[in-house]
């Protein structure tokens, strides 16, 4: 089995770089905005949408550290 580094929140924070998305602002927030963005899709053009999906993807790649995060997190308690 490979072992995995742990890396520390403010690492994580500053690799996704979510600073600014971790913040509670009412209407300006990454959700608020990708469902804005949905429910008008004529607002992005093709190469805004590629970007943005590439983006999400890379955030999906890191939720499995994000899992174990929250796990190593809940056995502290």
């Amino acid at each position: 089995m490979k072992e995995q580094a742990i890396i520390s929140q403010d690492e994580l924070d500053n690799l996704l770089e979510l600073n600014e998305f971790i913040e509670e602002q009412k209407s300006h927030t990454l959700i608020n905005e990708i469902k804005e963005a949905i429910l008008d899709s004529g607002k992005l053009k093709l190469e805004q949408w590629e970007t943005l999906r590439q983006h999400i993807k890379e955030i999906e790649e890191l939720i499995p550290h994000i899992d174990l995060i929250i796990k190593l997190k809940k056995a502290k308690q």
